[in-house]
């Protein structure tokens, strides 16, 4: 099993914070009744990719971490595999310095527009297809302003490499609130019902990204064995919780900071990462060991088959975040100002107006449920909120019809001696 788990290690990763789910409950099901996983075969500069991917995840994770740390300090979860692809569809409209800034955040510069595009292209298709006993789907969506035209190869790149679908709306109508909602619920099942509450007539474009995955434990935890136990908190103060259990062989290590155990739902395409801080040492420690180069490779590289006692909770966490203030202190500030350039996208001066996601996630027994979608609204360009016209000059006038723009009259003024 080892083997199988490092040569997908690198795609697994990916959605280390995304969830995995399950459609099926109840009965066990032996490791031996799921199909063998389907290898997907990375190139070079692709195993880069995973590696930079893994990278903006972990520095995604960590500036939500502190962020929430400061706030109100409660669970929360979020998919980077969702807004990568989300902010990479955004890209494709980009060019000059706001093309480098999220290029940059991505940590995919130095790579073509091809080479990224099609990265995302090719996890996409290959994460389908790798685990037939899970359900994931990953949805993408481009909903434009029906009187913009806007730059056809735009349109084509993310309909060729992402396989958005696009359609063209009245942001001006309150009914499209609900045709942008409805598309999240249907690529969620309905586990993330609402993902804006309004659009505006100055709305350029909303772009989205929806990603789902059910699927079963291979290992499940019987329900008999689920008991009440203490959990507790980083300040001290305990609570009893639904506390799973379960002995059984699972990929395993440790070192001075963490344990480590792996998870894996149906075939072991897909697995949960568990990350157990050691006595002594707090979340934050584990969240800065992840940004260090080459540690979670390194840890990663050391599970072993390990027979392991393990006690898990329940949890279901629901979540929504605006991520503009984080993806600003990440790099890509200019993409939210009125310096933003998406002239590959429509020649309306336009700038990113929030950067939103929304996720769900429920384990138990049988497996995980979860989903995320990640809407990134580009509205035009701010326009100033006064204009100054001081008529005190020589001016030409007219007056006209307006429904057809016949001109009656046409004058000027140029003194008042008379």
């Amino acid at each position: 099993m080892l083997s199988k788990i490092n040569s997908l290690l690198l795609i697994i990763v990916v959605s280390l914070f995304m969830a995995v789910s399950c459609d099926k409950s109840g009965s066990d099901i032996e490791s031996g009744d799921f199909p063998d996983p389907i290898q997907i075969e990375l190139r070079s500069d692709e195993k880069e990719m995973v590696r930079a991917d893994q990278s903006f995840a972990f520095e995604f994770f960590e500036q939500l971490f502190v962020e929430e740390s400061l706030d109100k300090d409660k669970n929360f979860m979020v998919s980077p595999l969702s807004l990568s692809m989300a902010l990479a569809m955004t890209w494709n409209g980009t060019a000059g310095e706001t093309k480098e800034a999220i290029q940059k955040t991505l940590k995919m510069d130095g790579f073509s527009d091809d080479e990224l595009n099609g990265y995302y292209k090719k996890l996409k298709e290959a994460l389908l297809k790798t685990d037939p006993s899970s359900k994931l789907s990953i949805a993408n969506a481009i909903f434009t302003n029906q009187f913009v035209t806007f730059k056809p190869d735009f349109i084509h790149t993310n309909q060729s490499f992402y396989n958005a679908s696009v359609k063209a709306v009245d942001f001006g109508k309150s009914e499209t609130v609900n045709v942008i909602n409805q598309w999240a619920s249907d690529n969620t099942k309905g586990l993330i019902k609402s993902v804006i509450d309004m659009t505006s007539p100055d709305d350029l474009m909303y772009l989205l990204n929806a990603i789902y995955f059910k699927g079963i434990w291979t290992s499940e935890f019987k329900k008999k064995n689920t008991v009440d136990k203490p959990f507790t908190y980083e300040n001290g103060t305990r609570k009893n919780v639904a506390m799973m259990h379960q002995t059984a062989k699972f990929n395993y290590t440790e070192d001075e900071n963490l344990k480590l155990v792996q998870l894996p739902y149906g075939n072991q395409a897909f697995s949960m990462m568990v990350l157990l801080p050691t006595d002594g040492k707090k979340l934050k420690d584990v969240v800065l060991l992840l940004r260090q180069e080459g540690y979670w490779e390194r840890l990663s590289s050391l599970l072993r088959d390990t027979e392991v006692e393990l006690s898990l909770p329940k949890f279901k966490t629901e979540y929504s975040k605006v991520l503009n203030e984080i993806l600003t202190n990440m790099g890509m500030g200019i993409a939210f100002t009125g310096s933003a350039d998406f002239s590959r996208m429509s020649d309306i001066s336009a700038e990113i107006s929030f950067v939103k996601q929304d996720s769900y996630i429920s384990t138990d027994e049988a497996g995980t449920e979860a989903a995320a979608v990640t809407t990134i609204g580009i509205e035009v360009t701010a326009h100033p909120d006064k204009m100054i016209f001081n008529a005190d000059h020589p001016f030409l006038y007219l007056i006209q019809e307006n429904s057809t723009g016949a001109i009656l009259f046409m004058g000027v003024v140029k003194n008042f001696d008379e």
